[in-house]
């Protein structure tokens, strides 16, 4: 099994899950639900985009082909590493419409007000804490023209399930970690759109996405859940949880293909898109 660090895919700047190996695998495992998700988010060709915490990228190449040749793209994130990559990105592939790049804060935006169309965040707020998210959401506001969209994607981990593993087992782990900032902030997604309406936010709507992975698994999907699972067994051996839980965790990080393997595994993962418009006045 991977150490605690490996498994845990930190960045540079301490984002659990979020180093690039990891995004690239977890996109292509789950591709088809995130690419309708982007679509969905009502992204129009000519407008001016910025992807706030864009990672390595992996959403550029379908936000690029919806904005056509006459719409452009600012790629901003905190980790040096991740813009590194984008711009590796932008050198090795023909993408359909310019795209910028800066290292950058989403709860402080080095952008003037009213620069763009719409605001694109993806799998970001849960870094933050409430009071940090707050933050974000008024920035992502301020720098979004009257009528223009902000579009957050999140998970709600809070129907994460790895069947025919018992969910209580997760549940209980997700309790003890209710302390730690991401573990909480990946269960507000569905509580997002309270947000954008405190912000001012006008037109707020929720789309909610289920996806379910069952045997047989594909490449990606089983190495994105095997990450997953080993990622929870290295928090479970940090917490505090019965001896009883501590030997499943144990297990589960020694021989995940165990569970991948089962006639009856079903993965499910679930995520919020929220919607909102600036208003025009």
């Amino acid at each position: 099994m991977s150490n605690i660090s490996d498994s845990q895919q930190v960045t540079s700047i301490g984002h659990k899950l979020s180093a690039g190996g990891h995004l690239d695998v977890h996109y292509q495992a789950l591709k088809d639900e995130y690419d309708a998700t982007l679509r969905a988010a009502g992204i129009r060709p000519g407008w001016s985009v910025l992807d706030a915490g864009a990672g390595n990228g992996v959403f550029l190449p379908l936000m690029a082909e919806l904005l056509g040749a006459d719409g452009n793209i600012e790629a901003l994130d905190l980790a040096r590493e991740n813009i590194e990559a984008i711009e590796g990105l932008i050198e090795s592939r023909r993408l359909g419409c310019p795209i910028a790049t800066r290292t950058g804060d989403i709860t402080a935006l080095p952008y003037e007000t009213g620069r763009f169309d719409a605001v694109w965040s993806a799998n970001v707020v849960q870094y933050l804490d409430d009071e940090k998210l707050t933050q974000a959401i008024g920035e992502f506001r301020r720098v979004v023209k009257p009528g223009g969209l902000v579009a957050v994607k999140e998970v709600d981990i809070s129907v994460w399930q790895y069947q025919p593993q018992d969910p209580k087992l997760i549940w209980r782990l997700l309790d003890a970690l209710s302390d730690d900032t991401q573990m909480s902030g990946a269960m507000r997604g569905t509580r997002v759109p309270a947000w954008f309406r405190a912000a001012g936010l006008e037109n707020v709507t929720a789309i909610t996405t289920l996806a379910e992975r069952r045997q047989p698994l594909r490449p990606a999907e089983r190495e994105y859940i095997r990450n997953n699972l080993e990622f929870l067994s290295g928090l479970g051996r940090t917490c505090d949880l019965s001896e009883a839980d501590h030997r499943q965790w144990e297990a589960i990080g020694e021989a995940p293909e165990r569970l991948l393997s089962d006639p009856n595994f079903c993965y499910r993962e679930m995520w919020v898109l929220s919607l909102g418009t600036v208003p025009k006045c």
